[in-house]
């Protein structure tokens, strides 16, 4: 899609991303110093505004169910008024890269499959395979805007692409 920039988030665009999509804590904890080479976290910016984001993780957390699925592709997202545009694509292009870049052979994701099949469809058009065929639970624990723990289940597919 053309007119689209794909960006590395900087702490200066905290504001910007909290209003795209709250809670501020999910962005505070992605937002990475300078010399930081766990992660890469991106925007996408349409006539200057935010659009979207995605995050890849290089090295596994010991509290993640699956430590060892690396590089991982988390919470690729596009405003509702953006969708469909190729933008979420091009984000994933840029994070897949930066695995590449990196010496990884594939890229792990987990998707909301029943809540998000429009997303599995696009990453499959990508070449991205399912590493199972019905989803698991997973579980997961994030921070509000009051700074209130709030624990939760979702229904996760696990997919796999080879760089």
């Amino acid at each position: 899609m053309e007119g689209v920039l794909i960006r590395d988030v900087t702490p200066g665009d905290l504001d910007a991303l909290t209003a795209l999509r709250p809670p501020r804590a999910l962005h505070e904890e992605r937002i990475a110093p300078a010399d930081d080479d766990h992660k890469r976290y991106v925007m996408a910016i349409v006539d200057n505004a935010p659009v979207g984001f995605g995050v890849i993780y290089f090295r596994g957390d010991p509290m993640w169910k699956r430590p060892d699925q690396v590089p991982l592709m988390m919470d690729l997202w596009v405003a509702p008024s953006h969708r469909r545009r190729g933008i979420g694509r091009r984000i994933a292009e840029v994070l897949e890269q930066s695995a590449r870049e990196r010496g990884f052979s594939c890229v792990y994701l987990q998707v909301q499959s029943e809540r998000n099949p429009e997303a599995v469809q696009m990453y499959e058009r990508m070449g991205y395979q399912k590493l199972q065929q019905e989803p698991h639970k997973d579980f997961y624990a994030e921070v509000d805007e009051q700074g209130e723990v709030r624990e939760g289940q979702e229904m996760i597919l696990d997919m796999r692409k080879w760089l």
